[in-house]
């Protein structure tokens, strides 16, 4: 059975005629792509988003909690945004800022591979769908319960102080308030390497990842860690308002800019670049199968993004801790379903006004840049209004900033008994950020 993307109403594929229209440029992710025309000039802009990491929907993969859902589709929209934001962060950690995905060609290796399995649909990958569905728990949710843009950035903040690898401080910017001081303290104080550790199912308690993030630091020596900012704004009412248009615009030139999580009523998108007042992302709302070898993925379909049925097998079960799972990525193209070929494009308007922006500083002198170019008014209104507050220090009628470094109380997977398998035919409502 072929599986097909579905594009709804003010959903429309991104169409080389749109790319070509002169007048103006593309951005995408802090880099502009001029629109003369040129064939190659639209070949270049389809590749870069193509080299995003894209995370969708998946079925058949291990229970979360051991009994919990296996799919999570109709629920997992924004948790796979939020993957696809901290993978454009990872990739620029590690591979560097642009970085593209050079094809089916090429079998992943290296730190892009070691990247990939950090989004693995397992308990065992650091940012999977299981371990953000259960660091949603800590957040008031429910698990297989849709989640909004600002839980998506508080549970990236909790999960990011297990990643020793990457060392990757987040600090989340509550209240429409950017604050230099909060920014350097988060930068500056690493996790306690004695919450950096795993509560297995059995209870026992994991302590590799403290082993780890003790030598990783003693090795680098830094004192700034590479931080990533997300600031979760309400750009209008009930919708969003068009004298933001022109800070959203100059958001997507910057050099840390790494995406918005956002979307619409019903749906979360990430978006990556603009152009005029169109909106360019990519969309978890297609379903595949959780990776799985079979025989060969030479028969890569790059039009539908997907391994025919001589490539990579459609599950009919999960598998957990195997050679079969281990082995996933040793065909060339085999990571092929987790970049996205189809370029898509929404009106500015029709975005819902609860978003968050991404911001990535690898070191001080980026993120010192980024404060100068937002004194400057690099993201004012039309009307000079910023879109959100950026000050030096914390007024002192303000509580007190304290940098999350983890929390003491041991993190257990828990068992979820009651909850089935999901079978929504579309997302809860949006979320509304208070």
């Amino acid at each position: 059975m072929i599986e097909m993307l579905t594009l709804e109403t003010s959903f429309y594929e991104l169409k080389d005629q749109f790319l070509s229209d002169a007048g103006s440029d593309v951005t995408l992710l802090g880099k502009t792509f001029e629109c003369d025309g040129a064939e190659n000039k639209s070949a270049a802009i389809k590749s870069y988003v193509t080299s995003r990491l894209w995370f969708t929907y998946r079925r058949y993969f291990p229970p979360i909690g051991g009994t919990g859902p296996s799919s999570d589709q109709g629920w997992g929209c924004m948790m796979r945004c939020a993957q696809m934001l901290m993978g454009e962060v990872l990739l620029r950690r590690h591979l560097g800022a642009h970085w593209e995905w050079r094809g089916k060609a090429e079998k992943p290796s290296g730190d892009y591979l070691r990247i990939l399995k950090m989004f693995e649909d397992n308990k065992n990958a650091l940012y999977s769908i299981h371990q953000i569905a259960q660091m949603s728990v800590s957040e008031g949710k429910q698990l297989a319960e849709w989640i909004g843009p600002n839980t998506a950035a508080q549970v990236l903040k909790k999960l990011s102080v297990f990643d020793a690898w990457s060392d990757v401080a987040v600090h989340v910017a509550l209240d429409s308030l950017l604050v230099d001081d909060d920014v350097h303290q988060m930068a500056t104080t690493p996790p306690d390497d004695d919450f950096i550790r795993i509560v297995t199912e059995d209870g026992k308690v994991d302590n590799t990842l403290s082993t780890l993030a003790a030598e990783e630091r003693k090795e680098s020596g830094a004192h700034w860690r590479p931080t990533l900012i997300i600031i979760p704004l309400r750009l209008g009412l009930t919708t969003t308002n068009p004298l933001y248009l022109k800070a959203i615009q100059a958001y997507f030139k910057l050099p840390q800019c790494v995406g918005i999580l956002g979307g619409r009523p019903n749906h979360a998108l990430y978006f990556v670049g603009i152009k005029d007042d169109k909106l360019i992302y990519l969309d978890p709302h297609y379903t595949q199968n959780t990776l799985r070898k079979s025989a060969s993925c030479a028969s890569f379909d790059k039009d539908s993004s997907m391994c025919n049925d001589d490539g990579f097998e459609r599950a009919t079960e999960a598998v957990e801790g195997t050679g079969e799972e281990e082995s996933a990525w040793d065909e060339a193209g085999c990571d092929a379903t987790f970049h996205c070929p189809t370029l898509l494009w929404m009106d500015y308007k029709d975005v819902d006004p609860s978003l968050a922006l991404g911001f990535f500083c690898r070191n001080k002198e980026e993120y010192e840049d980024l404060a100068r170019r937002l004194r400057e008014g690099a993201m004012a209104t039309e009307e000079k209004f910023p879109v959100f507050e950026h000050i030096d220090k914390r007024p002192p009628k303000l509580p007190k900033f304290k940098p999350y470094v983890g929390v003491k109380a041991n993190l257990q997977m828990n068992e979820f008994l009651d909850m089935g398998e999901p079978n929504y035919e579309q997302d809860d409502a949006f979320e509304v950020l208070e």
